[in-house]
């Protein structure tokens, strides 16, 4: 049974963009279908895991899966010293990383939408001995509220999420994340991104190519960040910086690629970014940086209806 935290793709949600009324979802329809989706999932953790499912080793950070090792140990290391920091992690799913950032010694708040994925954590913290340290609230960060949620901090020192800004309402969240961060502090997302024109993005999502390489999506809508995420994201913040990971490694969309391929092509994507800077612009995925949080805006009416994403 997989860890809640490597995410596998979720069922034919790429099949549920025709829902009832056509369309884009709203905000609360993406909440209540990820809601839907990991609530499930933890319905079979729970029935199927014995406590040594649970255990996370603190001395290595809880990679999800292979992919993850370079840009989560980068995401972290990004977070600066962990004792004594207040840090919130966004879609905290099934808590392996909110539990291992509370063992090396910080005060954590873990937030997600589905309140089945939130007992894993529950259980998760409860047996790793860090309860005292890490609380899970049941919200979506477009609308947090410490101090509502009973929590008795309203600002964070630190911020982090791993592949879950590309699920948000950019605007509301990127504002909300903003006004969370204490001064000082920084948020850390690692996210997929595709910078190439629309057109290929459009190809890769027709039916054509996804009857052949089905999509791995787990909201109906969601999308890899492009610049004009990136755009949103100046707009809250003083400091945005992303650094590149995995370009010859985009094969994994398509196909799976055996351990040895994929070291192999992960160590000239190390090389191929270092060396041909431009290459960054057909990465895979990304390491993003918010500092600086500026003065909240008035947000238009197709950001309050969540149609920005």
């Amino acid at each position: 049974m997989p860890d809640p935290d490597a995410l596998p793709p979720a069922p034919d949600a790429h099949h549920h963009h025709d829902h009832a009324g056509g369309g884009p979802l709203t905000l609360a329809q993406r909440h209540a279908h990820e809601a839907q989706t990991y609530d499930h999932m933890a319905a079979e953790l729970l029935a199927a895991w014995s406590d040594a499912d649970y255990v996370v080793d603190p001395r290595r950070i809880p990679f999800a899966n292979r992919e993850h090792v370079d840009f989560l140990t980068d995401a972290v290391a990004r977070l600066g010293p962990l004792d004594g920091r207040r840090v919130l992690e966004v879609g905290a799913g099934g808590g392996s990383l909110a539990v291992w950032l509370a063992q090396q010694g910080a005060e954590v708040v873990g937030i997600d939408v589905s309140p089945g994925i939130l007992d894993v954590a529950r259980r998760r913290a409860a047996l790793n001995g860090v309860a005292d340290r890490v609380r899970f609230v049941r919200a979506p960060i477009e609308g947090f509220d410490p101090r509502a949620a009973g929590l008795a901090v309203e600002e964070f020192d630190a911020i982090i999420g791993n592949n879950v800004v590309h699920h948000f309402d950019r605007a509301l969240a990127l504002r909300s994340i903003g006004e969370l961060l204490a001064p000082g502090g920084v948020a850390v997302f690692c996210e997929p991104v595709l910078f190439l024109p629309e057109w290929t993005r459009r190809a890769r999502n027709s039916r054509l190519v996804t009857r052949r390489f089905p999509l791995h999506t787990h909201s109906p809508d969601e999308r890899s960040l492009d610049g004009h995420d990136l755009d949103v994201m100046r707009r809250w913040f003083g400091r945005v910086e992303w650094t590149p990971y995995q370009v010859l490694c985009r094969l994994q969309n398509f196909v799976e690629l055996s351990d040895g391929a994929w070291h192999r092509l992960e160590s000239v994507d190390r090389a191929l970014l270092r060396r041909l800077p431009a290459a960054r612009h057909v990465c895979r995925l990304a390491v993003i940086t918010l500092a600086d949080p500026r003065i909240a805006e008035p947000l238009n009416a197709d950001s309050l209806n969540g149609d920005e994403a």
